[in-house]
């Protein structure tokens, strides 16, 4: 007899893959290994019910240091009338004290992924219900504070300067932003969205030439970002 994960839990899974699809996942995983087969787990097969394994974990690095796929994860899992308890950071969310979050107690403390069990009734493990929100990964927080040196990266890449992978930050949002307010006119606006593409450094050349410099600067500098008063909105300032 073979073992298979409910599926409720396979949507879950590709939820978060076609969400998150960059995303590592090193930390995956379903069925239990020797360690989990040596105790009472949801990992392990449930044979009085055809090999149904009721627990997945969820790697939480999603390649994106904007989103935060725990925080989706956990809050979507806590929510669920699928899930019997989450686990993640070190804190359990169990429907048996109405997921409340409670300090986890056991060895392993989940701090790569998250854990989601769900209830014992075969029933719920059929639901196939969207677990994520539909809402965008990403919403522009003005307040953030972001690492300078990473945006400048943002830059470098999108000009071809340098390789690596495209990613989107709060900071470079807060740029766009502050060009859109300052610099460029009412047809030429950036889209606010973290993304540094061609757009957003041919505008940012276009602001370095018209305060004084050669129109070929790419990466946003300290002195840059003071002129247009955004500077408090970013820490380290020396380019990677």
């Amino acid at each position: 007899m073979s073992f298979f994960l409910v599926p409720a839990l396979v949507t879950l899974r590709d939820e978060v893959n076609t969400r998150f699809s960059h995303r590592d996942k090193a930390s995956d995983g379903w069925i239990g290994d020797p360690s989990h087969q040596a105790r009472k787990s949801s990992h392990n097969p449930d044979w009085a019910h055809g090999g149904a394994v009721r627990a997945i974990d969820v790697d939480i690095d999603d390649k994106d240091p904007t989103a935060d796929l725990r925080l989706m994860v956990v809050e979507a899992a806590r929510h669920d009338k699928r899930v019997w308890y989450v686990i993640s950071n070190g804190v359990i969310y169990s429907r048996t004290y109405g997921f409340a979050p409670r300090k986890y107690k056991g060895s392993n403390g989940h701090f790569k992924h998250v854990h989601v069990s769900v209830v014992e009734n075969p029933a719920k493990w059929t639901d196939t219900t969207r677990w994520l929100s539909s809402e965008p990964v990403w919403k522009w927080n003005p307040e953030a504070v972001s690492d300078l040196a990473l945006v400048q990266k943002q830059f470098q890449i999108a000009a071809g300067a340098r390789k690596g992978a495209r990613k989107r930050y709060h900071g470079v949002a807060t740029i766009q932003n502050a060009l859109n307010v300052s610099f460029l006119p009412k047809g030429q606006k950036l889209a606010v969205d973290g993304w540094a593409g061609r757009a957003t450094v041919n505008a940012w050349r276009g602001f370095e030439a018209k305060k004084g410099g050669t129109g070929r600067e790419i990466t946003p500098d300290p002195v840059s970002l003071k002129h247009l008063r955004i500077l408090d909105r970013f820490r380290g300032q020396e380019a990677q």
